[in-house]
């Protein structure tokens, strides 16, 4: 069945191929007529609303690096407090 298959197969799907090609070209021009295919100006903005989320995104981080350096530093600051006033209240 390999060669004969294979030829019948293919005079086969050489016969069906022009009568397939018209429905998908109807279909793809049906899309584009309803859908709509993406401009440069869809393109661009795209780009520049990831940029600026990229961007926030960096500043939040870096916002929440601070803040957590912040809290580090009072917690250090209140642990030092406490042991002072522990170290007063013993004496």
């Amino acid at each position: 069945m390999g060669v004969l298959g294979n030829y019948v197969l293919s005079a086969l799907n050489d016969s069906v191929l022009p009568h397939m090609r018209e429905p998908v070209e109807e279909l793809f021009n049906g899309v584009v007529q309803n859908k709509g295919l993406p401009t440069r100006q869809d393109f661009r903005e795209l780009r520049n609303r990831v940029d600026m989320l990229e961007y926030n995104s960096r500043e939040v981080t870096r916002l929440l690096n601070e803040v957590r350096g912040a809290v580090k530093r009072c917690n250090e600051s209140v642990a030092a407090a406490n042991a002072a006033l522990d170290g007063s209240a013993t004496s």
